[in-house]
């Protein structure tokens, strides 16, 4: 399934002994847990951190690895999003949420980028009992059903420069990029091109191609983005960015096109990447690597395509 928020791969989550299928709905439990209202303490940690009251608590829909809601605060104070990593997975992966507030920190001094501003962060849980993250609220709305699938197509790749072209310093201490591991390393017998997955995954154990260091989002989209008047105003979720190739984004929102479309939409993205970037080819290799990664047991025809269409285009 199209990956928003990545837990460990290999591992099925469980939350008060509930084991989770993660990406294929939200079961009863899980929603309690990630939609239902925040502790009073944790409620009590953001008053005391930002000074003033919260009003009113709003579940934001979408994720499924962490807690997010939008909070209102007293006294006309701009609203406030409150991200609480409540998911077992997080014990495995303690560096994601310290990795998002570095990372927020970051983007503060790059106001081309649309991104949150980070306000408080206990990303160890030392204070709050799980890691926790406050940042601003951005404008807009999620779109996955364009009226002008081309126009929102163009937008999707001419933003991907803006990111990449963020300067990383080299004190900037943002983590390197390194495939996400496969989540089955064998093809799938469900699949109906077991060569062309037999070659991602032998792409995923081989070198990996040469690439300029860029500033990736690395969960580049249209979840991850938020839309006003035809025009994304806002880019949320930079838990796993890092500095890597910048075809890491663009195969992943690749993957996630497909999903959502079909195979022509996620090819004319590429189109437009490529005339927006000025370059003349395409390397498959970040396609496939994401494909293996994301990928599990139960039968995914749009997986199956994904997977054949960047073997054919190799």
């Amino acid at each position: 399934m199209p990956c928003l928020d990545r837990p460990s791969a290999g591992v099925a989550p469980t939350i008060q002994g509930v084991t989770v299928a993660y990406g294929f709905g939200i079961e009863d439990e899980l929603h309690r847990v990630l939609r239902g209202r925040p502790p009073a303490d944790a409620l009590a940690w953001v008053e005391q951190q930002l000074g003033a009251r919260v009003e009113q608590v709003e579940p934001l829909e979408g994720g499924r690895s962490a807690a997010v809601h939008r909070l209102f605060l007293a006294g006309g104070r701009e609203p406030v999003v409150l991200r609480r990593y409540v998911r077992d997975w997080v014990r495995d992966e303690p560096e994601i949420p310290v990795n998002e507030a570095h990372v927020l920190r970051f983007l503060t001094g790059h106001p081309a980028i649309p991104a949150p501003h980070l306000l408080a962060a206990d990303p160890l849980g030392a204070e709050t009992g799980v890691p926790t993250t406050v940042m601003t609220s951005v404008p807009g709305s999620v779109v996955w059903h364009p009226d002008d699938l081309e126009s929102w197509l163009r937008r999707l790749a001419e933003l991907l420069p803006v990111i990449h072209g963020v300067r990383v310093p080299a004190d900037a201490g943002l983590a390197e990029w390194a495939p996400y591991g496969p989540e089955i390393p064998f093809p799938p017998p469900w699949s109906r091109h077991p060569s062309a997955w037999q070659a991602a995954l032998s792409a995923y154990e081989g070198p990996r191609p040469e690439f300029e260091r860029v500033f990736v989002h690395r969960d580049y989209h249209p979840g991850n983005l938020l839309w006003t008047d035809g025009e994304i105003t806002g880019v949320v979720d930079w838990v796993s960015s890092c500095v890597g190739p910048a075809e890491e984004d663009v195969a992943h929102c690749r993957i996630n096109l497909c999903y959502q479309f079909d195979m022509s939409v996620a090819d004319r993205f590429l189109d437009l990447w490529l005339s927006v970037t000025g370059r003349d080819s395409w390397n498959p290799y970040h396609d496939l690597v994401n494909a293996v990664s994301m990928v599990e047991n139960d039968p995914d025809p749009k997986a199956d395509e994904f997977i054949a269409a960047a073997i054919r285009r190799s």
